[in-house]
C-alpha cells in the first residue's frame, strides 16, 4: 500500500507541543509572505497573517490524510476559526515547495482584531525558547 504524504507547516503549537515528533521529513523552512504574531494577553497560540515581503521560520513535516483530518479538527477548521491554505516555503537546500499552513479565517481576524502591527518581533520565538528539545534539534528556528 502506498501512502501519499502531505506537507504541513508547523509554526506555533505544532512546534511547542511536539506534533512534529512522530512525523516524516521534519525540517526547518522559511515561510514567505507571512508574519507570525503572538498576543499572549489574548491567546495561548500564534497566528500567521499574510504580509508581502515578510517571512518567518517554521517546521515543515509530512502527514497522512488521516493525520491531516486530525490537524484540521485541532485547528478548528470545521468551526471556521482557521483555514488550511497552500503556500510556498523554502527548505534548507533552497528548494521551494508548496505546503499547507493554517491561517485565521476572515471572521477570526475581525473578531480577534488581528493585524501585523500587534507583534513586530515574532514573540512566539520566546515560547520556542522554553523547549530545550526543540532548541537542540532545530536551533535555526531562532536565527
Amino acid at each position: 500500500m502506498i501512502t501519499d504524504f502531505i506537507s504541513i507547516i508547523g509554526y506555533g503549537t505544532f512546534i511547542t507541543h511536539g506534533f512534529w515528533k512522530d512525523k516524516k521529513n521534519v525540517e526547518v523552512c522559511v515561510v514567505k509572505n507571512f508574519i507570525r504574531i503572538f498576543i499572549p494577553e489574548r491567546n495561548w497560540f500564534p497566528y500567521a497573517l499574510p504580509l508581502k515581503n515578510s517571512f518567518f521560520k517554521a517546521l515543515k513535516f509530512e502527514v497522512t490524510k488521516r493525520e491531516l483530518e486530525a490537524l484540521d479538527i485541532y485547528e478548528g477548521v470545521n468551526s471556521r476559526l482557521f483555514k488550511r491554505v497552500k503556500t510556498e516555503v523554502v527548505l534548507k537546500n533552497d528548494k521551494q515547495i508548496e505546503a499547507f499552513i493554517y491561517v485565521p479565517t476572515t471572521n477570526t481576524i475581525i473578531s480577534q482584531r488581528l493585524t501585523s502591527e500587534l507583534d513586530r518581533f515574532d514573540s512566539w520565538k520566546k515560547e520556542i525558547e522554553k523547549s530545550p528539545e526543540v532548541l537542540k534539534k532545530f536551533p535555526e528556528l531562532l536565527l
